[in-house]
């Protein structure tokens, strides 16, 4: 069974969080030194835009506002990281 449809916050198309054109979608990250490949799974109710190409495009118009999130996301991963190494 098909799961709620959602809309694309760039073009406004109906969309479903879990076919295979929704995006973000899973990642896998190959580490070619321990041949390891992780997968970085997204959950439907983090996948907002119906195509690629639609959340490049809100990335792109919205590149100020993005990076800003992306500097404080990664600010705070190197804070939680670093007070995770001293404790």
């Amino acid at each position: 069974m098909r799961s709620s449809a959602r809309y694309c916050v760039n073009c406004g198309k109906k969309f479903y969080p879990k076919s295979y054109s929704a995006y973000p979608q899973d990642e896998y990250d190959y580490h070619s030194s321990t041949g390891i490949t992780t997968r970085y799974e997204v959950e439907p109710i983090h996948k907002h835009f119906h195509s690629q190409g639609c959340m490049k495009s809100w990335i792109a118009r919205h590149s100020r506002e993005f990076s800003n999130l992306i500097d404080n996301i990664s600010h705070n991963v190197i804070e939680d990281n670093s007070n995770q190494q001293k404790g």
